[in-house]
């Protein structure tokens, strides 16, 4: 929806140029995938077409603007190490062997890609459901027809035309190519993440059984990675059972000693044949010459250990560009034979002959540290309950060990057919792996940022991918999979008669589609899922206007609702729930006729009429008419996931999802929705609920509302909320919570809210506030106010308070990236806070507030004030962008006030804290008690007795 699209693209940094890589770089994946060495060979010697996508891809990283990123892993430390290696040890060698020392090199220099696609990932964390998408495309489309284009090669042999000015022809796919690639899409849809029919899986056992027959590589590239992924789901009894009838096919085969000749001497396809490459590994066979070719790759292996481990090539190998078949004595018995040959046929090999043992430790290193990395993430989101998570990085382990076991056994990760491959999914890996984790992100320089403008011309090609959603339940909800005892919801049928109907537990499927003004009150522990588009509208379509004057008139039914909340000044209207959209953009109300003009709607308060100042006709006109999607009436144990629900009269300080509040309403789980457009609230919750995995924007006044005590709200997109113009020092933003307790907020991405980010008000106690990334909101970025005991750790606070929206903004110490106001025991560390120009990064005040429900003191007894205190700030990093800016702990009552000077006899402290100055300038300021003070006197008075301060140099 066009109207929709421009909303989003508000206060937004342009990634265009970024955008595009993706779609370009998937497109080369698949060429490699269907046509192997042929696709490779596209460009003109010695450019082909990897050496053309990485060189775009530079571009991508440079304007991603997340390239310092990198480095805050180890498998990522160990890449960067060992490219550096390689590529001294290939500027070495060629003076003397020119471009076939860099073809050589590229075995370690294509991981490039990886960091291109980590910093794509990191730079925007949503392209991982474009990745996911991908990945099923992959195993549905391509290797369907990557299987049918292999086997045209096999049979047809030399007789298919050559690839124009090279020798290849133009399918050209390896069988270990193949099988790690069939193996990927295997393990994808043996964890869960993709479904496939009986025809896809007949083919794909069918190609696996053809590749077995054919290599060892390929069979144990096939074999062990499917096992792994059985291993770590838990599906034992599964693999028995396949492994069963696999063996009992393969057996009636060999009995009756089924073959099927191949063209060019290639072994046979034959269940003998597969035997055969199993009995090879292990013990001699004379089959095809099996042993032969087993017994010269361990000569060679054996004399590149003796020439290196014993010998004197140990730190430095022999080097990039030298043709080492020849070097080494072993270009006789080659299967293809001639000196073409340039490597042994072991990637680690490979490693060791032309990088010494270095080479080798460093690049055994750089894939083991990846794939403990990932198991270890696997293994905590499991524990976590992140099972999508979980077989999402079982899944990557899988397909990237499938490659390394066939470049084990051949010459593949040499070239770019799977080198290329390999490094992207390794970067996939890593950038997964930040986002999971929430490790910190250095932030963008500004140099960085012109960079990213600079970049904005990079093209790409067009490819059409499936969007899945990462996060929480990810993979079932992006599918909109029902269960088959669902109850089928159609577009126009009555959903609150079918749940009416139903009983307690029912779960209804949401057909794609509009379904228009439905208001459902569930019962308990109903489930209610989306296909894949299923919107869910509390608005009417409104048709039949016609014109007056200058104006168009029509009429609709007042939803009703009173109006409620705080609205800024210019925004008087802000709190009437009803709403009038034009192609999706909200109209703005205004108080007379005279005032009407575009993109503005009048409502005639005595009567149903609405006026415009602008023709209507050929758009879509719609009105708001229910208040909420889902309302509570106490039920229980419901679940909400993977619907569209937008257009909600939503009252403020409610959810167009949950409804008002109701006591009795717990255990929700909300996932993997988009929820926008609402009048009031997106999202509110009861206690024990969970909201994971939904994007939630655009609505009126907040994001999420948080009620009750155990709520989690994990791994949501919440912005650009609080688009009617709500005052946010009244309410509104991101997330705001009152009166809650063991509130969680972990892993959520919020940013451009018209408010604060993330903000606990009124009495929060026992609040977890982690691992978020909290950018560019209006006013403070985490704000804990007025109550008691929480921990606010590793989260990435950048450029709030930017006070766009007409908010407050950055003002003093309001607006600062974490504010700590009149609540006491609040521990903050790890995080990272960059600060604008005149921002505030880490800020305590005290303001002597009034405990609520207390008797105030004309009523006889005295005041119970909310004191800051028992705070303590460590460990942190705060980095000033500009030449100015505060931190610290302000005083902000009278001296005659008895909190007068709780700031500084309070126990509150800030220690270990690093403040990095990016512009040469005096140091920041300090506010302690009713002081601005410097740093040194900052220090002097207590404080940052183990902190740092960074000048630039």
């Amino acid at each position: 929806m066009a109207g929709i699209s421009s909303v989003k693209a508000a206060g937004r940094p342009d990634r265009r140029a970024t955008d595009r890589y993706v779609p370009l770089l998937a497109l080369g994946f698949a060429g490699y995938v269907l046509f192997g060495k042929s696709f490779a060979y596209l460009g003109v010697p010695p450019v082909f077409i990897g050496e053309i996508l990485l060189c775009l891809g530079i571009l991508a990283l440079l304007a991603s603007g997340s390239a310092v990123t990198l480095l805050a892993t180890l498998p990522a430390i160990s890449a960067a190490l060992l490219m550096g290696w390689v590529l001294l040890r290939t500027l070495q060698g060629l003076g003397s062997y020119k471009v076939n020392a860099l073809r050589d090199g590229a075995v370690a220099l294509y991981a490039g890609f990886a960091f291109i696609v980590a910093a794509l990932l990191v730079e925007k964390p949503a392209r991982l459901a474009t990745v996911v998408g991908y990945f099923r495309i992959h195993a549905r489309v391509l290797i369907p027809i990557a299987i049918a284009a292999y086997l045209v090669a096999r049979f047809a042999g030399t007789s298919l035309p050559k690839l124009p000015g090279q020798d290849v022809e133009i399918v050209s796919v390896r069988s270990g190519e193949l099988a790690a690639h069939l193996c990927g899409a295997l393990v994808l849809v043996l964890v869960g993440l993709c479904r496939v029919g009986r025809v896809w899986l007949v083919v794909c056992v069918g190609a696996a059984l053809l590749i077995a027959s054919q290599s060892r590589g390929g069979m144990l590239a096939l074999m062990l990675p499917l096992i792994v992924a059985m291993v770590f789901t838990g599906q034992l009894r599964r693999f028995v059972a396949m492994g069963g009838l696999v063996a009992l096919v393969m057996g009636a085969a060999y009995v009756a000693d089924i073959e099927i000749d191949l063209p060019r001497g290639e072994r046979p396809i034959s269940a003998r044949a597969v035997v055969d490459n199993i009995a090879s590994i292990a013990a001699s066979s004379d089959a095809n010459n099996l042993d032969g070719t087993k017994q010269w790759r361990l000569s060679w292996w054996e004399a590149i250990r003796n020439y290196t481990f014993h010998g004197p090539y140990f730190w430095t190998g022999k080097g990039f560009g030298v043709n080492l078949a020849e070097a080494d004595g072993f270009v006789v018995g080659l299967e293809r034979g001639g000196p073409t040959l340039r490597s042994p046929h072991s990637v680690h090999m490979t490693y060791l002959a032309r990088g010494g043992v270095p080479g080798l430790a460093l690049w055994l290193m750089t894939f083991a540290s990846w794939m403990a990395a990932l198991l270890r993430a696997a293994r905590l989101a499991w524990r976590c309950g992140d099972r999508d998570w979980s077989r999402y990085f079982v899944f990557l382990v899988c397909y990237l060990a499938a490659i390394i076991i066939d470049a084990s056994f051949d010459v593949a990760l040499e070239g770019p057919m799977l080198g290329i491959p390999f490094w992207i999914l390794f970067g996939i890996g890593l950038g997964s792996l930040m986002i999971y984790r929430g490790l910190p992100v250095v932030e963008m320089t500004a140099a960085s940022r012109a960079k990213r403008r600079a970049g904005a011309g990079i093209g790409g090609a067009a490819l059409l991918l499936a969007a899945g959603h990462l996060g929480g339940g990810p993979a079932e909800a992006a599918e909109g999979s029902c269960p088959a005892s669902a109850i089928p919801v159609p577009v126009g049928a009555s959903i609150p008669a079918l749940v009416a109907k139903a009983p307690p537990g029912a779960t209804f499927c949401i057909a794609a589609g509009i379904h228009r003004a439905q208001l459902i009150v569930p019962k308990d522990g109903q489930v209610f899922i989306g296909e894949p588009g299923a919107v869910l509208t509390g608005a009417e379509p409104i048709t039949g206007l016609r014109q007056q004057g200058r104006f168009w008139i029509g009429s609709a039914a007042r939803p009703g609702l009173p109006p409620f909340g705080t609205c800024l000044r210019s925004r008087p209207r802000c709190n009437d729930p009803e709403r009038f959209f034009l192609d999706d953009e909200p109209l703005e109300p205004v108080a007379t006729l005279a005032d009407l003009g575009k993109g503005m709607v009048f409502r005639d308060a005595s009567s149903d009429r609405f006026y415009l100042a602008q023709d209507p006709g050929g758009r879509r006109l719609e009105h708001t008419r229910q208040p909420y999607a889902f309302r509570n009436d106490g039920a229980r144990r419901v679940t909400v996931r993977g619907l569209i629900v937008e257009k909600y009269a939503t009252p403020a300080q409610q959810g167009a999802i949950f409804g008002d509040e109701n006591p009795r309403a717990t255990d929700w789980l909300i996932e993997n929705n988009e929820v926008r457009l609402n009048s009031g609230s997106g999202i509110a919750t009861g206690e024990r609920s969970i909201v994971r995995g939904n994007k939630v924007h655009h609505n009126g006044q907040l994001g999420i509302s948080p009620n009750g005590a155990d709520v989690v709200i994990e791994d949501n997109e919440i912005y650009a909320n609080n688009i009617l113009g709500f005052d946010a020092a009244w309410e509104a933003g991101g997330v705001k919570a009152g009166a809650v307790e063991r509130l969680t907020l972990r892993r959520n991405h919020v940013h451009d809210n018209f408010g604060s980010g993330l903000w606990c008000d009124v009495d929060c106690r026992d609040i977890l506030i982690e691992d978020n990334r909290v950018e560019r909101n209006a006013d403070a970025g985490i704000f804990y106010e007025i109550s008691f005991g929480a921990v606010i750790r590793n989260n990435i606070v950048r450029f709030n308070g930017t006070g766009r929206g007409g908010q407050q903004g950055s003002a003093w110490i309001w607006g600062a990236g974490i504010q700590i106001a009149a609540s006491e025991g609040v521990e903050v560390y790890g995080n990272s806070v960059t600060v604008a120009e005149g921002g505030a990064g880490i800020v305590l005040v005290d303001q002597a507030r009034e405990r609520i429900g207390r008797p105030a003191a004309g009523a006889g007894a005295g005041k119970l004030l909310y004191r800051t205190v028992g705070n303590a700030v460590h460990d942190n990093e705060i980095i000033y962008d500009g030449e100015a800016g505060i931190s610290g702990g302000a005083s902000d009552v009278a001296r005659s006030n008895p909190n007068f000077g709780i700031i500084e006899t309070g126990g509150n402290r800030f220690d270990r804290n690093t403040y990095v100055l990016r512009r040469a300038a005096a140091s920041p300021a300090f506010a302690w008690g009713d002081a601005v003070v410097s740093y040194e006197r900052f220090r002097n008075l207590g404080q940052e007795t183990n902190g740092h301060l960074v000048r630039p140099k």
